[in-house]
């Protein structure tokens, strides 16, 4: 997705002093403390903007949280501490505290360690400090090395999910609505696919089922579709038919809409029928 404009207060005073003492804290480090005065990436412009970008989304999963609940300012690269082969480890990337680019929003869901029903097994997921890049000896310490690491967490400002993530659908079993990694030409799984899945949780009980739910009133109105392109072939001078048809094209329209939820699904589903109801000429 394209990257929204920053809030006002992530270039303010405020915000640079917040930096600048972040960065004297770590200047001088024991190798222990941890800083912990950050207050910038939860000013109110910043929290409109999120919600603005993501149309009340969450960054990961894509679920609609504003009728149920409030949303996390999640750090992409955690801003105190990273989880490193199961410990929490500072000092994290704090000049990245209030970065725009650092800053998603996040359901609860996603962004906090919970006990998680997943396929074949219950453990406890969620992203929280975690930040998995493909070797340790590059992970960044200080400004600037970013750059250097391979990320294994999408974002969706620097990535294209949906490359990445390939959704289950129209199987009438119990893994519709289940989402995997994809795979590239030579059948290799997407590594960023694969640790985004885990490390965000996606493939949890109840996020499965709100999909499924979803697939399930797509793929029937595009079914709908389908038929209703059938009888105007046969019947190519009822307008009737091709009222129903643009009505029904604009039903789905909703499903694959910026604010709709689950659009890196809906989008698979609706790319697979395109050549059925928009044949080449």
């Amino acid at each position: 997705m394209p990257r929204p404009p920053a809030p006002p207060t992530l270039s303010s005073a405020k915000a640079e002093r917040e930096r600048a003492a972040a960065a004297a804290f770590y200047s001088t480090w024991d190798g222990a403390a941890k800083y912990g005065r950050y207050s910038v990436y939860k000013a109110p412009d910043v929290k409109e903007a999120l919600e603005r970008a993501f149309a009340n989304k969450c960054a990961y999963c894509e679920s609609t949280y504003g009728a149920t609940q409030p949303f996390a300012v999640e750090h992409y690269r955690p801003k105190g501490e990273v989880t490193i082969n199961g410990a929490r480890t500072p000092p994290g990337y704090y000049w990245l505290a209030s970065d725009w680019d650092n800053l998603l929003p996040s359901c609860t869901d996603c962004n906090s360690p919970r006990a998680q029903e997943l396929p074949g097994i219950k453990e406890t997921a969620g992203k929280a400090n975690a930040f998995p890049i493909a070797s340790e000896s590059r992970r960044a310490t200080r400004p600037g090395q970013e750059d250097r690491e391979d990320r294994l967490l999408l974002h969706p400002y620097l990535d294209h999910p949906e490359k990445h993530l390939e959704f289950v659908w129209q199987t009438t079993g119990i893994d519709e609505g289940w989402v995997r990694a994809s795979r590239n030409a030579s059948g290799r799984e997407s590594r960023k696919g694969q640790t985004t899945i885990k490390v965000c949780a996606l493939q949890r009980r109840g996020l499965v089922e709100a999909r499924r739910r979803v697939v399930r009133q797509l793929v029937g109105h595009l079914e709908s579709l389908a038929a209703l392109k059938a009888a105007i072939g046969r019947h190519p001078q009822d307008q009737g038919l091709r009222e129903q048809f643009e009505r029904g094209v604009a039903d789905v329209a909703t499903f694959v809409a910026d604010d709709a939820p689950y659009t890196a699904m809906t989008r698979q589903v609706v790319a697979a029928y395109y050549d059925r109801l928009f044949p080449p000429d």
